[in-house]
């Protein structure tokens, strides 16, 4: 049974979700954007509402500016059949937003991060409301298209996820241009430089990630006593400047995140 999918609004995010939805068995996504928005083929566009006529769609995506909601939203829910849901990738717009701008009892909210462009994305879900069975699986499906899907059960852990790994490609990057410099105040050219680190990093995680050996034991793992490796963690860290900083990112972020939630 093909699940029918409103999608109001595609920037950048929500065109980069919509590249792996459009090929998910069961799901046919029509956009509606003012704009001319850059679309895979196979989807369908309108640039405004009076397209629809009496089309009626058993989900909508809400991928416009939180500013916008209030204003875009309420007319494209009339389109919603009745029991549809919501589901928002607005950033810093509650679940109680999205439900009064739309009128509907069931909203999820899906927060993904970058790498879901490459569907290595990692993606917090939280339903609030009447969402059945078969609406959580629909949302969960879309998430897992683009990465991993974490379900939480409140939704101030919509905004833990955003700090650890909303805003977690953010820090990744830094660290990565920090040690690109440093490989280059040794000598390596930039391009050198920035194969160096990215290899390196890709080759890491890649190792993580094929068991569930704990970091500080990878780490310790290639670390003899006396040797460069214990001498260059031991400059990165041993004073714990390195892990409080980490702490003080996450936390900031996650206290930034509270403050915007509308």
């Amino acid at each position: 049974m093909t699940c029918s999918i409103l999608m109001v609004g595609c920037g950048n995010m929500g065109g980069a979700l919509l590249a792996r939805w459009i090929k998910l068995d069961g799901v046919d996504v029509t956009v509606m954007d003012p704009g001319s928005p850059i679309l895979p083929d196979g989807v369908s566009h309108i640039a405004s509402l009076d397209e629809l006529d009496d089309a009626r769609f058993d989900a909508m995506i809400v991928a416009v500016k939180p500013q916008l909601i209030s204003k875009a939203i309420p007319p494209a829910a009339e389109y919603l059949k009745d029991g549809g849901v919501a589901v928002s990738i607005a950033a810093g717009t509650s679940a109680d937003v999205v439900s009064e701008a739309c009128g509907c009892a069931a909203v999820v909210r899906l927060m993904p991060n970058m790498p879901a462009r490459v569907g290595q994305g990692v993606s917090g879900l939280y339903a609030q409301g009447a969402v059945t069975e078969a609406q959580r699986a629909l949302a969960t499906k879309l998430a897992e298209a683009v990465g991993v899907a974490i379900w939480v059960q409140a939704e101030d852990a919509i905004d833990r996820i955003t700090a650890a790994a909303g805003s977690g490609p953010g820090y990744v990057f830094e660290f990565a241009r920090t040690y690109q410099d440093a490989a280059e105040e040794m000598g390596f050219s930039p391009e050198e430089a920035r194969r160096l680190v990215l290899e390196t990093m890709l080759g890491c995680m890649m190792l993580a990630a094929e068991g569930e050996t704990s970091f500080e034991l990878l780490r310790d793992s290639i670390m003899s006593k006396g040797g460069t490796t214990a001498a260059g963690v031991s400059a990165l860290n041993d004073d714990g400047a390195l892990s409080t900083h980490i702490s003080a990112a996450l936390k900031a972020a996650y206290e930034r995140a509270v403050e915007l939630r509308a």
